[in-house]
């Protein structure tokens, strides 16, 4: 219990990453209800009735020459064959439908992972001790209790359907064979939508609950996250996935950094230095990005989307490449850079590709 105090610190990616290495994902069960009425529904109300003709009819040649037929030994297998492929005619496409949604929807909730180990039985859930453990727990007690109110919606569905439809239901009696189907499904596409939009309430509440217990068990000690950062730090190969990710960054912020520019100056191709001078707050026009090769032409993509002027200055370009970002410039760059900005702020011209006079 103390130790479940402790944690109190949202897992890491590392540890989110463990856990789904272990097979540890949160799944909504009440998802697959809902998939399952969803497909049902569209095999009952749309796929069988597109089969009942024709199953129908196999049963009505049947039944119209039962006297004919001799069920003798030779012709026994194929009447046999005739009567499975009939049912399995209809069985399988109203089944098909339900199993391919019910399987993506799993694979979709865990990002199509698939853990062998966890589909092999485990002998610790037929222990007693374990059951009772089970039964007794918290989750356990939140299952019954949303069995019970899911339980007591569909009787409320049905409740409420019998009350709103009392003096046509005795009728039915007077309804021609052919025309039950139509009738009995006009009612039951009403009571499946009313469970339906109750079960995707439930999904809601699932999904919102059993994420937050699943990322709960997660949770981490600050003991471990300390641990687990002296490891991550440790290893020479997270080092250099983590300075690739820094460098990333630090590029990131250069590219979003140009559109607050005063102008660019290149190579024109090579290099691209991005300058940035606010008259009256900034003593020194400072450099905001840097870059080159593929850096420099992503820089004059951004400049040229947001209409900064691009200017071509082979030599000073150079110069100020080697500068740390968010340095000024240094004092014997002064004159050209400020030749550069007042052009820049005479010609008022966007995406502009030139030399000052």
């Amino acid at each position: 219990m103390a130790e479940a105090e402790d944690r109190t610190e949202a897992p890491s990616q590392q540890r989110l990453q463990k856990a789904r290495d272990d097979g540890q994902v949160f799944v909504s069960k009440e998802s697959f209800n809902l998939v399952l009425l969803l497909a049902g529904g569209t095999s009952f109300f749309i796929i069988l009735p597109l089969l009942i003709p024709s199953f129908i009819h196999n049963m009505f040649f049947l039944m119209s020459n039962a006297g004919r037929i001799s069920l003798r030994s030779e012709n026994i297998y194929d009447f046999n064959t005739f009567i499975l492929l009939s049912s399995l005619k209809i069985l399988i496409p109203l089944i098909t439908l339900p199993f391919i949604i019910t399987i993506s929807v799993g694979l979709l909730q865990t990002s199509f992972l698939i853990h062998p180990p966890s589909l092999l039985p485990k002998f610790s859930r037929i222990s007693p001790i374990s059951g009772i453990k089970r039964l007794i727990s918290p989750s356990s007690y939140i299952e019954a209790l949303k069995m019970l109110l899911k339980l007591i919606a569909i009787f409320f569905v049905f409740y409420v359907f019998i009350r709103r439809n009392i003096t046509q239901i005795p009728s039915i009696t007077n309804i021609k064979i052919q025309n039950i189907f139509p009738y009995i499904s006009k009612y039951s596409l009403s009571i499946l939508l009313d469970i339906i939009i109750i079960q995707t309430i439930i999904v809601g509440i699932d999904v919102f609950w059993g994420r937050y217990q699943h990322l709960s068990k997660l949770k981490m000690s600050r003991e471990e996250l300390k641990d687990e950062y002296r490891n991550t730090e440790g290893d020479p190969h997270v080092k250099g996935r983590l300075k690739q990710i820094r460098a990333q960054k630090a590029r990131q912020r250069m590219i979003e950094a140009v559109p607050k520019a005063t102008v660019i100056v290149t190579n024109p191709t090579h290099y691209a230095v991005a300058l940035v001078y606010n008259k009256g707050s900034d003593s020194a026009p400072k450099i905001v990005a840097k870059g080159k090769e593929e850096l420099a032409a992503r820089i004059r993509e951004k400049a040229m989307d947001h209409h900064i002027p691009i200017i071509s200055n082979p030599p000073l370009a150079r110069a100020l490449f080697p500068l740390p970002l968010d340095s000024e410039i240094p004092l014997e760059h002064f004159q050209i850079v400020a030749t550069i900005i007042a052009h820049v702020w005479k010609i008022k011209t966007p995406n502009t590709l030139t030399h000052p006079e």
